[in-house]
């Protein structure tokens, strides 16, 4: 009897990682700053401080020598929290947020590294953003909804190009306002993931984007039933690195998750050894996460720091390599090649972006290949799942993300 199963979620922690706890942040403890990273120093500020005051200091850290060290502050009536934050080669840049007595910000200020001078550019044209979300290009910054003043939830994207010191607007965000989501970019494609909405429902769709043709694909939901909202989102190890938040129950995360975008699956690593926490500043070094800062469920503002090591490799499943789809992408014949001994017929279900099985049929292998057909389906991204468990050692179980252009 074949069974085969429809799992979107490799739970196994990774054990040998840790969290090590750093040098603690030495400003205010605070929640809703920003932190980004230049060469071998981080760059930490803003936020709102503990005793309900907005902060404009900024500190930095220096990565090999585990120390801090305070920076020029933003200028007097820059106070800020909620800001979106980016760099570029030698500099950083702050944009937006909101102030006091309900004031958001539109402007755009840059920091020189090598100066330690701030300097006012050219703001962002109409309504100033609260929490909006930043996909870093190089030269071009993409900014994503955000809050308006009015409470109102933007799906408004815009373009900033560093060079040229300009703004352009993009297409919508097709899927609805967001604000407070989670974005990184990883291999030249953005992601983002949680949020809120106009409604202030809390999501837990992850979604993509093409800077190249400003287009947004809806990926599957994050595999917890909940969604959340502060979570912070990195790139490290050439995968994505999730970490920490709160959902609709007021719910505190501890947990880290790593994301896989070839084969579309997420991956639990360690918990920190601490309070669950939202709204902390987060950056990534090569193969490391750091986290400062952030809230807990008792409301209590922190100034920790912690380190997690992201492994080189996590794996999905050893057999993934040993199984090959192709071509990706694919037109209307998807081929199969299995490397593992004695394969005769395997189970393939393939899902579309909202987790929907879409197809599913039983192959049969001749000479390790099989193939089976896609031009039924419409362009777009896929799931696609290879199941064989009249294995009794070693079943085969593969889950590769494909693509379907024509």
């Amino acid at each position: 009897m074949k069974l085969f199963f429809t799992f979107f979620l490799f739970t196994n922690i990774l054990f040998g990682q840790t969290w090590v706890q750093l040098a603690g942040f030495p400003g205010t403890e605070r929640d809703d700053g920003v932190a980004v990273r230049i060469n071998n120093k981080a760059y930490f500020g803003t936020g709102l401080l503990a005793g309900f005051t907005l902060g404009n200091d900024f500190y930095a850290y220096d990565l090999a020598t585990n120390t801090w060290s305070t920076i020029a502050s933003m200028p007097t009536g820059s106070e800020r929290q909620y800001a979106c934050a980016f760099t570029s080669s030698n500099s950083f840049y702050i944009l937006s947020g909101s102030g006091y007595s309900n004031a958001v910000f539109t402007d755009l200020q840059r920091y020189d590294v090598a100066t330690n001078t701030w300097t006012v550019l050219t703001g962002k044209p109409g309504n100033g953003l609260i929490g909006a979300s930043c996909l870093e290009y190089g030269d071009k910054i993409i900014i994503v909804g955000g809050k308006l003043q009015s409470g109102v939830v933007s799906d408004e994207v815009w373009e900033y190009t560093i060079s040229t010191d300009t703004w352009l607007q993009k297409n919508n965000f097709p899927f609805g306002g967001r604000w407070r989501a989670s974005t990184t970019v990883l291999n030249n494609i953005g992601y983002l993931l949680f949020g809120k909405d106009n409604n202030q429902s809390v999501r837990k769709e992850m979604y993509t984007y093409n800077n190249l043709t400003d287009t947004w694909v809806k990926l599957m939901d994050f595999p917890l039933p909940k969604g959340r909202s502060y979570a912070a989102l990195n790139t490290a190890n050439s995968r994505l690195v999730l970490f920490g938040g709160y959902d609709t129950l007021n719910y505190y995360y501890n947990d880290v998750w790593y994301y896989n975008d070839l084969s579309g699956l997420w991956q639990l690593g360690p918990n920190l050894p601490s309070f669950g926490r939202k709204g902390g500043m987060s950056f990534t070094n090569t193969d490391k996460f750091y986290y400062s800062c952030g809230i807990n469920v008792s409301n209590t503002r922190l100034n920790e720091t912690w380190v997690i090591d992201i492994p080189v490799g996590i794996k999905e499943n050893s057999l993934g390599n040993n199984f090959l789809i192709y071509p990706n992408p694919a037109k209307d014949i998807l081929n199969l090649k299995s490397e593992i001994e004695d394969v005769a017929a395997v189970m393939v279900q393939v899902y579309n972006t909202i987790g929907q099985l879409i197809k599913q049929e039983e192959i049969i292998f001749k000479d390790k290949t099989s193939s089976i057909k896609t031009e039924g389906l419409p362009n777009g991204v896929y799931l696609l799942k290879v199941f064989d468990t009249n294995k009794s050692v070693n079943p085969i179980s593969v889950s590769k993300r494909i693509v379907i252009a024509r």
